[in-house]
């Protein structure tokens, strides 16, 4: 019975290192190698994201943008932050206005987090009207302005689903959150509340390298 006995659980140990073994491998096999499967997976898995994971994430780092100096400026040569994109137009009203409230509000509100997040507004075709441009500089001194070319940017997202909509042409504004690498990841409209974007972005701020 003795012999039995040490025999059975022999079995039961190597049966246990078996199914370690196997979670250890099937766990590499499914650890994402680039951030696009990272991005993936944490779609799929879930989150505590209340936004809508843009699928497949889409790099912006390489796109060509321009500032008000008319200078070149591209993601990739930027400090490393994590980023909120507001596609908009050259004048900025209403439902414009309301989203640059509401994520000025929403980097004010990150508190030790706020030094890693930055805003973008994109002036998709065309420059600031005077009246936006002194709204913005009145109400949003720390806003990054950028003109890009709407047609690059509406293909660049065109094929995701979440796909490129401007007040002005009859859509629903939308806001990019863009990860470190340059990747846009993530949707959201004036629907989201603003503590709710607080809580995925600092969620993914806090397990992030920086």
């Amino acid at each position: 019975m003795t012999e039995q006995a040490t025999n059975s659980g022999r079995w039961h140990v190597w049966l246990m290192i078996a199914m370690l073994a196997g979670v250890i491998v099937a766990g590499f096999l499914m650890f994402p190698k680039t951030e696009e499967q990272r991005n993936s997976l944490l779609s799929r898995l879930g989150t505590t994201n209340h936004g809508e994971f843009v699928l497949p994430p889409v790099p912006m780092a390489n796109l060509e943008l321009m500032d008000t100096d008319q200078s070149s400026w591209r993601l990739a040569d930027q400090k490393t932050k994590w980023r909120m994109v507001i596609a908009g137009a050259g004048s900025c009203v209403e439902q414009c206005r309301e989203m640059l409230y509401l994520t000025r509000q929403i980097h004010i509100s990150l508190g030790k987090y706020s030094r890693r997040f930055e805003r973008l507004y994109l002036s998709l075709g065309e420059d600031l009207v005077q009246e936006t441009s002194e709204y913005i500089k009145l109400n949003h001194p720390f806003l990054k302005v950028l003109k890009a070319d709407k047609h690059i940017f509406e293909a660049m997202l065109k094929e995701t689903n979440a796909p490129l909509q401007v007040p002005g042409d009859g859509g629903t504004i939308r806001a990019y959150l863009v990860d470190q690498k340059g990747l846009i990841m993530m949707s959201y409209s004036l629907a989201n509340e603003g503590n709710k974007i607080i809580e995925d972005i600092e969620h993914l701020m806090k397990y992030s390298p920086q």
